[in-house]
């Protein structure tokens, strides 16, 4: 037990007295680790040993990992929590608080989307790339682009996009799902939603801005209310401080993730490789087929055909279904409606909110981002949100989901963005449609439907 929480106590402590530094020595053990596991993966000759060295890693890397990416996301919120439960006693202290959460540097997901942003300026500024853009099916695009026939800008411009970010998808934390450097359909989506946008006060840069700025004004107002009570010169000098270190680390809560999607990303493929050697040789019919398979199985070829169809008619049949449950209890008993569920009479949906403000705007039902194009200033609503999905974020107008909470992904960017978001909205994708119009009170927790 002391082995494995003195390294974490360690670095928590070094992360909050010099957070650039902190935030540097994290990066260089990532770089290390995910440089160690790609030479891991190149070595391995056969599935087999493939598959040993998938264990190996499992084994060894937390503990090398983890006592460097837990303390990267508790030295944020140490002081997140810290100014949320000291505030509790000023008037609108803990939503101060919340505030200085808004246009956060160093989160890794953030500086995604400001970079897909950037090449969609890239686009606008180059004719024949808006051209391209402007007239043609995102789907061949994509086929333009894996042939080396886009127009130069966008054609480097994307290709620099994927070596950075390529190794994230949709249901990213899940070894069998395809990611962006297979198949970049959502990144082409995005970036044809993008350039509709001529608004620059609508631009991540002007948003993240005027984030920064509500952020700052929000330190102010909070260092300015402690001064005011007994003690107050001694408490502001803390707020202060306290407030720095939550611009300074909290961002850092998507970096572990962004961690370990990388090393599945390098995993899988590899493990696409010889899925395509296998797949000539006719022992499975195609190379995802691998990812039906145990790990163990990997280390001994049988009769995969069998198994890989029995196992995909099973997740195909389970991939139906519309509904699943918020909580199933020991004894089976299930639980399908949030705490916050509505009469499916009325016109007003209600769950938790999460990212004040107020919008009116035309839904548009988003089940898969893959297979959805955003109109901007549209309400984005949808079952839940991962990282992949937060490119549409720049688009939206307001967000509303059937599942999360406060502190849940798509709330934490929707608060940095500035966008107003309603989550734990039951049944939202079904009762509501695409078109209607509705208003989203991300304050209050309230969606109302309009027309």
């Amino acid at each position: 037990l002391a082995r494995g929480l003195l390294p974490v106590i360690g670095n928590v402590f070094f992360n909050l007295l010099a957070p650039r530094r902190g935030r540097q020595r994290l990066e260089h053990k990532i770089n290390k680790v995910l440089q160690y596991v790609q030479a891991v993966c190149e070595s391995a000759q056969s599935p087999a040993e493939l598959a040993q060295a998938f264990t190996d890693v499992t084994l060894c890397l937390p503990n090398v990992l983890m006592p460097a990416l837990l303390p990267a996301v508790i030295a944020g919120q140490i002081p997140l929590q810290g100014l949320i439960r000291r505030s509790a006693d000023i008037p609108g202290g803990p939503d101060l608080a919340l505030e200085l959460t808004r246009g956060l540097p160093h989160n890794v997901t953030t500086e995604m989307d400001l970079a897909l942003w950037r090449i969609s300026r890239t686009i606008l500024a180059d004719p024949l790339s808006l051209a391209r853009f402007s007239a043609t099916e995102a789907a061949e695009l994509v086929s333009d682009y894996q042939a080396g026939r886009l127009p130069v800008p966008a054609q480097k411009a994307i290709r620099e996009f994927l070596s950075v970010y390529g190794l994230r998808g949709v249901g990213e934390i899940d070894l069998g799902r395809a990611r962006w450097i297979e198949d970049p359909l959502h990144i082409f989506q995005v970036l044809q939603s993008y350039i509709q946008i001529t608004d620059e006060s609508r631009s991540p840069e002007a948003v993240f801005a005027r984030g920064a700025q509500s952020a700052s004004e929000a330190q102010e107002k909070l260092v300015a209310a402690f001064r005011q009570t007994k003690g107050g010169a001694i408490k502001a000098r803390i707020v202060r401080a306290a407030a720095r270190r939550v611009r300074e680390l909290t961002g850092l809560r998507e970096t572990p993730k962004f961690a370990i999607v990388r090393l599945l990303g390098i995993l899988r493929l590899r493990l696409l490789e010889f899925g395509q050697k296998l797949a000539a040789e006719g022992l499975i019919e195609r190379p995802e087929d691998l990812f039906f398979l145990h790990v163990h199985e990997l280390a001994k070829p049988g009769n995969w055909r069998e198994v890989v169809d029995a196992r995909r008619a099973v997740y195909e049949r389970e991939s139906r279904r519309k509904r699943l449950p918020h909580l199933i209890l020991s004894d089976g008993t299930t639980f399908y409606e949030s705490a916050a569920s509505t009469d499916p009479g009325t016109n007003t949906l209600t769950g938790t909110p999460v990212s004040a403000g107020v919008i009116e705007g035309v839904v548009h039902v988003v089940l898969d981002p893959r297979a959805e194009q955003l109109a901007p200033g549209e309400i984005l609503v949808c079952p839940a949100t991962d990282p992949a999905w937060t490119p549409l974020f720049l688009a939206a107008g307001g967000l509303v989901m059937e599942v999360g909470g406060l502190i849940t992904h798509g709330s934490v960017v929707a608060r940095e963005y500035g966008l107003p978001a309603v989550v734990g909205v039951h049944e939202a994708t079904t009762r509501l449609k695409t078109g209607q119009r509705v208003r989203v009170d991300g304050t209050k927790g309230v969606v109302v439907l309009i027309s």
